[in-house]
């Protein structure tokens, strides 16, 4: 190639760069007002993304390990009585509601109850047994890990919510009747074999928190309370409302068809550990610091290696996103 030529590509492929750049500066000069919230102007910044026909109200907490950069709350927790939501107005969590079963799995190896790998026919007072694979027994790191071949059975799961006043504390009564009973038909398994593939399941979640509930001889409530909330000093979180300040609880609301929002009924879930725990912004904030910082008050160091690494075995092919931990 002449040195012409080369110098002519040269100029081409500087002026493609210089253009690149100037695309990627008119890019990012027009979504500043999007993305470069500061502590002047978070406010006005999230109320860009308050919408009233969407939504009623909601909290925001900004953090690090060790401090709280900003928390705060915008719109209503109750739209009749134009109650603003704050940091404090308490909320029911869906599945964020698992993690608390992954921390008290941790703590429960630690005390020497069980091992994750441990079958989990080992600990429980019957059996629980893929049909299609009777000589592969179920570990409780499968529960977790949602391996296990438990179906996810959401005919059953929809059968389970309940007003929260007949919400059980001890979780011993749904699972002698699930598992035992077959009140609820016959216990539906996967084909694949336990450990095989990921399938989503809440029945393998709240099973889960019973083994916890057998080997420390609690409730599952009450483990979490004695040894994740009170450490933490998450004193405005629980799993019953009746244990919590009520009239700090938000109302909910979903839109309608006529853009507009209206209030819905709440109702509770039998399996409560795989969702319904009932926190705030502040109580959130404080666990999510502590398992970021790995404080020593949930878990030792080993112990949060175990939670936090990546757990699905190779083999697990149909797992369409990231690898997870416990």
């Amino acid at each position: 190639m002449s040195k012409r030529v080369k110098k002519i590509f040269k100029w081409i492929f500087g002026v493609i760069g210089l253009l690149l750049l100037g695309f990627i500066g008119f890019v990012l000069n027009e979504t500043k007002y999007e993305i470069n919230a500061d502590f002047s102007n978070i406010e006005e910044r999230l109320n860009k993304y308050y919408d009233e026909k969407e939504m009623a109200g909601f909290a925001v907490s900004v953090f690090n390990a060790d401090s709280v950069l900003y928390s705060g709350g915008i719109g209503f927790s109750d739209l009749e009585n134009q109650i603003p939501y704050t940091e404090n107005t308490l909320q029911y969590l869906a599945s964020i509601s698992k993690t608390m079963i992954g921390v008290a799995l941790m703590q429960c190896q630690e005390k020497g109850f069980f091992k994750l790998d441990d079958p989990i026919n080992n600990h429980l007072p019957f059996k629980v047994v893929n049909p299609n694979h009777p000589d592969k027994p179920i570990t409780i790191r499968q529960l977790a890990m949602h391996t296990s071949s438990l179906d996810y059975n959401e005919k059953v799961v929809e059968s389970l919510y309940v007003d929260e006043s007949e919400k059980l504390t001890s979780l011993d009564s749904f699972m002698r009747s699930y598992f035992e009973q077959k009140s609820f038909g016959e216990v539906t398994f996967t084909k694949d074999e336990p450990g095989q593939n990921f399938n989503y399941s809440n029945i393998a979640s709240g099973i889960t928190a019973y083994i916890i509930e057998l080997k420390s001889g609690m409730t599952f409530s009450d483990f979490t309370k004695q040894n994740i909330f009170n450490p933490l000093g998450m004193n405005d979180t629980g799993w019953f409302l009746n244990e919590l300040d009520s009239s700090q609880l938000s109302r909910h609301y979903e839109p309608d068809e006529d853009s507009k929002i209206t209030e819905f009924e709440v109702k509770g879930v039998s399996l409560y550990p795989a969702r319904d725990l009932i926190t705030n912004v502040k109580d959130l904030t404080k666990y999510c610091q502590a398992v970021i910082a790995r404080n020593p008050k949930l878990l030792t160091p080993e112990s949060y290696e175990t939670l936090l690494s990546p757990s699905l075995k190779s083999t697990v092919t149909n797992r369409t996103v990231d690898n997870t931990g416990i």
